[in-house]
C-alpha cells in the first residue's frame, strides 16, 4: 500500500509541475507573444444604437469572418469608460472618440488621472461625427444664445459626444444655463420628437444620419443650429481632438443651399492596449481594411473606411505596431504618425 501510494503522490507532483511550467490559456496573465497571438479579443462600444456600437458590431462580425482572431463586443456608457477599462486591462480593444484621446493624455475631466499612451494605442480612424444641436422649428430656438433656460438631451454620460457639446456649450456661455438630460441616441431622439426635450444633439457620421434622425425628420419639422465661427476655432485650440465643419444640403436636405450648418466635429478611432500582440492587432486591421465592402454591407458608414483611417487621428498619441503594419502594407499609412516602440 505504501508502494502505491508513493507512486500517486510521485504522479500528482509531476502533474502540478507540469502544470506550472505550461503556457498560460487564453485569459490567462501570461504575456502573450507575436509568435502566439491573442486569439479573443473584448471590444468596447458605446450605447445601443450610436454610430459607434453598429460600427463595432460589424468590425467584430466581418474579422469573426475573415481571420483567425476572435472577438466579442462589450456596451459600455462611451469613450470614458473605454479607456479606463483599457488602462485597468478588462478589456483589449475599443472605440474611442479623438476628444477623448486627448483629454487622457492630460488627464483632463472626466478623467481621473493622466492616462499613458500604451493603454489607449491608435489602429485606425473610422468615422466623423458631426454633431449639430436640432430643435423643432417656430420653438424660438434659433441659436445657442436661446438654449438658455431649455431642456436638452444629451448622449449617455462618459461618451465622446457628450465631452463635445459640454465644450461647446460652455465656449458659447451657455453650459450652465442649459437643463441637461441623458438618453441613448435613438431615446433622445424620439424625447424631441415628442416634446420631452426642446432640443437634442444630432449625428451625422461620415455624413450619414443614423435611422433615429431619418424617422426624426419625417414626422418633425425640425430646425438645425449653426455654430458661430469664433466657437468653432475655440473649441479646437482647447482640444485639438475636436473641430467645426459645415453639414450641408448634399447631407440633409433641410438645410438650403449654400446656407450650411457650421457643427461640431468629433472622430472616432480604435484603439488598443500596448499588451495586445502586434500579430493580433495586425490580422484585425488587415482584416477590417481588406473587407471594406463587407462593412458596407452591414452599415453604410463604413463604406468610406478608407478615407478614415488615418486623416482623423490624434497625432499626439502613437499607433500600435500591428495595426501601422497592416497600414503600411496597404499604402494607408501616414508619416506624420508615430509607432509605438519605434
Amino acid at each position: 500500500m505504501k508502494r502505491i501510494l508513493s507512486i500517486l503522490l510521485s504522479v500528482t507532483l509531476v502533474c502540478l509541475l507540469a502544470a506550472c511550467g505550461a503556457p498560460a490559456q487564453q485569459g490567462g496573465d501570461a504575456p502573450q507573444t507575436d509568435a502566439a497571438p491573442m486569439r479573443a479579443l473584448r471590444l468596447g462600444t458605446g450605447s445601443v444604437g450610436g454610430t459607434d456600437n453598429v460600427a463595432i458590431e460589424a468590425m467584430s462580425s466581418v474579422v469573426n469572418r475573415n481571420s483567425d482572431i476572435k472577438t466579442s463586443t462589450v456596451t459600455t456608457t462611451g469613450a470614458v469608460e473605454i479607456i479606463n477599462l483599457l488602462d485597468s486591462r478588462e478589456l483589449e480593444g475599443g472605440y474611442t472618440g479623438s476628444i477623448n484621446l486627448v483629454q487622457a493624455l492630460r488627464g483632463e475631466e472626466p478623467f481621473q488621472k493622466e492616462i499613458p499612451a500604451s493603454s489607449m494605442l491608435q489602429a485606425f480612424g473610422f468615422v466623423s461625427w458631426r454633431l449639430p444641436v436640432l430643435t423643432v422649428a417656430g420653438s424660438g430656438i434659433e441659436s445657442y444664445e436661446d438654449l438658455r433656460g431649455k431642456k436638452m438631451a444629451f448622449p449617455d454620460v462618459g461618451s465622446a459626444s457628450t465631452e463635445v457639446l459640454k465644450i461647446v456649450l460652455r465656449e458659447a456661455g451657455v453650459l450652465d444655463d442649459v437643463n441637461i438630460e441623458y438618453f441613448t441616441w435613438s431615446d433622445g431622439f424620439s424625447a424631441l420628437k415628442d416634446g420631452r426635450v426642446d432640443a437634442c444633439v444630432g449625428t451625422w457620421g461620415n455624413g450619414v444620419p443614423p435611422a433615429g434622425i431619418i424617422e426624426l425628420l419625417t414626422v418633425r419639422d425640425i430646425n438645425i443650429l449653426s455654430l458661430p465661427p469664433e466657437v468653432g476655432a475655440k473649441i479646437h485650440e482647447i482640444n485639438p481632438g475636436i473641430m467645426a465643419q459645415d453639414l450641408t444640403h448634399a447631407e440633409c436636405d433641410i438645410i438650403p443651399e449654400g446656407d450650411p450648418r457650421l457643427s461640431p466635429v468629433n472622430a472616432g478611432v480604435m484603439i488598443f492596449h500596448a499588451d495586445v500582440p502586434e500579430e493580433s492587432v495586425y490580422e484585425f486591421t488587415r482584416a477590417c481594411i481588406s473587407n471594406i465592402e463587407e462593412l458596407g454591407k452591414i452599415t453604410q458608414d463604413l463604406k468610406p473606411l478608407k478615407d478614415y483611417v488615418t486623416s482623423v487621428c490624434v497625432e499626439d498619441v502613437p499607433f500600435h505596431p500591428g495595426a501601422a503594419r497592416a497600414l503600411k502594407e496597404a499604402g494607408l499609412w501616414d508619416d506624420r504618425f508615430t509607432v509605438y516602440g519605434e
